[in-house]
């Protein structure tokens, strides 16, 4: 079983608690999760994680996460660096979204710990 590594950012600044990518790929492993990907479109088309719910921060609408999401499901954002996904993250927190994280370094972790990703950029040459 992974180490659980979870950090919690400052807490006079934000509510977003920010996981490694290990972590969150065991929660999706075991279905306690529901990761959606805040990168724009034409990232996702080099790169993108099997299962992940595409939805581009210039499009993202907290509501439509609330409606659509499992309830009981833990939402994990992830983007290329974890900047945009944290502002995602507090979006949703705001919206009244409890269980709510953010992959910490995003895509780049994640691929750092050799998780799964298709990767297309060389195809798009």
């Amino acid at each position: 079983m992974p180490t659980q590594n979870v950090t919690v950012l400052n807490p006079d600044q934000s509510s977003v608690i920010e996981i490694d990518a290990e972590l969150a790929n065991s929660w999706l492993e075991a279905d306690e999760a529901v990761l959606l990907d805040v990168r724009e479109q034409e990232e996702l088309e080099m790169e993108w994680i099997p299962g992940a719910t595409p939805m581009p921060l210039s499009k993202f609408d907290a509501k439509i996460v609330a409606e659509t999401v499992m309830a009981n499901a833990k939402i994990v954002v992830i983007c290329f660096t974890g900047r945009r996904s944290i502002d995602a993250a507090e979006r949703l927190i705001d919206f009244g979204i409890k269980e709510v994280y953010s992959v910490k370094d995003g895509l780049l972790a994640w691929n750092a710990a050799g998780l799964e990703s298709i990767d297309q950029s060389a195809l798009l040459i």
